[in-house]
């Protein structure tokens, strides 16, 4: 699957029974092409788009960030979450891949 396609992104199970983004790119293959986590943390959010993690934080506060964020802080304001899906749609999966799944 080349960046430039708009994969399907779904939710779905892991074995262990955590929730993961499921996605595929070829729609007659019956298992996903690969597993995500359904959010990420703003600074790995900001990694995949190529932005500065202060930056980020900022927009986030300001609700200026590129994608929709979730505050999941015991104090308002201080920690975000981002939704993968909407990530792998507007930078494609393999820069989100490379992100979250570094070569070993």
């Amino acid at each position: 699957m080349t960046s430039d396609e708009r994969p399907d992104v779904r939710a779905g199970m892991d074995p262990l029974g955590d929730i993961v983004l499921t996605v595929r790119g070829d729609q007659n293959g019956s298992a996903p092409d690969y597993e995500l986590p359904p959010t990420v943390p703003l600074d790995t959010a900001a990694r995949i788009l190529d932005m500065d993690p202060a930056d980020a934080l900022v927009q986030a506060r300001e609700g200026l960030f590129p994608e929709r964020v979730i505050d999941v802080g015991d104090q308002p304001g201080t920690r975000f979450s981002v939704p993968v899906a909407p990530l792998v749609r507007r930078v494609g999966l393999d820069r989100v891949r490379e992100t979250l799944r570094p070569a070993e």
